[in-house]
This record gives C-alpha cells, structure tokens and sequence, in this order.
C-alpha cells in the first residue's frame, strides 16, 4: 500500500500559511500562490500531495514557461539561489509547517522537487509520528 504525504506549507519570508481550505484538490487544501507568466498575472493553486503535479490556474500557462511564484500575504517572491538539476531553471522553496522546506521547479511541465531538513533525523522522528512507517 503506498502512503502519500499531503504538506502543510508556510511562506519562508513572513510565515503566514499558503493552505487554501476552501478550495481542495484531491480532497485536501490546496496550497494558494501568486502567479506570473507570459500571459498575464493570476492565481495558482498546487496539490498538497507531494510527488502530485495537478495545479489550477487563473492563467493560461505556456509548456516550458518558467513562472514567478509569489506569497499571497506578503507578495514576496518565492525564489531560492537553487537551480533544477533536471533543467536550470530557479528552484521554488515553501515552508513546510513542522520544519523543513520544499522546493519545487519554477518551469511549467518540469517535476523535479526536493524536500530538505535542517536536522533529519528530528524531521524523520515528526514524520514517523505523525504519518507512520513508509
């Protein structure tokens, strides 16, 4: 039986959660973003499942647009000094809730992410508690 893991992130700049409860996907609160592309300005809202690439848009999005991700509170971009090893675009990082961050690829189309921990195996000791053994 797979487990899935649905995050619960925060913006890394003003701390404010980015879960949308109110608009779900795939049962779960989405996670709320700022968005601009070549086509204008809008809204985005992303699985809270990692490892789920289904996200609404407002905007029409273009295969392969690299796209800017802001904080819907605080209207910081999300943007991180790391590049995707898969294609070189800036990498995107959020918050996760009990610690830790996600980064995920800022170009559309593009499923390269990572989660990173200041201490893992504190990290590991909150997972296993709160979602069991994998």
């Amino acid at each position: 039986m797979e487990k899935i893991v649905a995050l619960n992130v925060k913006c890394p700049h003003c701390g404010k959660s980015l879960m949308d409860p109110y608009h779900r996907i795939h049962e779960k609160p989405s996670i709320l973003l700022d968005i601009e592309a070549k086509k204008g300005e809008g809204k985005i809202r992303l699985c809270a499942f990692y490892g789920c690439y289904t996200h609404e848009s407002s905007i029409k999005l273009e295969d392969k647009e690299i796209v800017r991700l802001f904080c819907p509170h605080c209207h910081e971009e999300l943007i991180s000094e790391n590049k995707c090893e898969e294609c070189g675009a800036p990498m995107l990082p959020l918050t996760l809730q009990r610690g830790g961050r996600v980064y995920i690829c800022s170009r559309v189309g593009c499923t390269k992410h990572f989660l990173s921990f200041e201490n893992i195996s504190e990290a590991l000791t909150r997972m296993y508690n709160e979602f069991g053994y994998f």
